[in-house]
C-alpha cells in the first residue's frame, strides 16, 4: 500500500502515533478479509464487505495524512 510514498510511510510510521495506529488497523483488517475470503464466501458477505469499508475509509485517513506531511 502506497509503495509510492514508501519512504515517507516508513517516516510517518516511526514518528506519528496516529498514522501508526491507523496503518496497523489496516493492516490487521487486510489479514482478517484474506482469511475469511478463504472460506465459503457465502456465509461471510456481509461481514467481508463491512470489513473492506472500514478498511477503505482507513487508507482514506492514511493518504490524508500523507498529504498533509510532505517529504523531509
Amino acid at each position: 500500500m502506497f509503495t509510492e510514498y514508501g519512504a515517507r510511510v516508513a517516516e510517518l510510521k516511526d514518528s506519528n502515533m496516529q498514522f501508526q495506529k491507523l496503518f496497523e488497523e489496516h493492516d490487521q483488517l487486510d489479514k482478517e478479509i484474506k482469511k475469511i475470503e478463504r472460506r465459503p464466501a457465502s456465509e461471510f458477505t456481509q461481514e467481508v464487505k463491512a470489513l473492506k469499508k472500514r478498511k477503505l475509509e482507513l487508507k482514506e485517513q492514511l493518504f490524508d495524512i500523507l498529504k498533509a506531511h510532505p517529504e523531509s
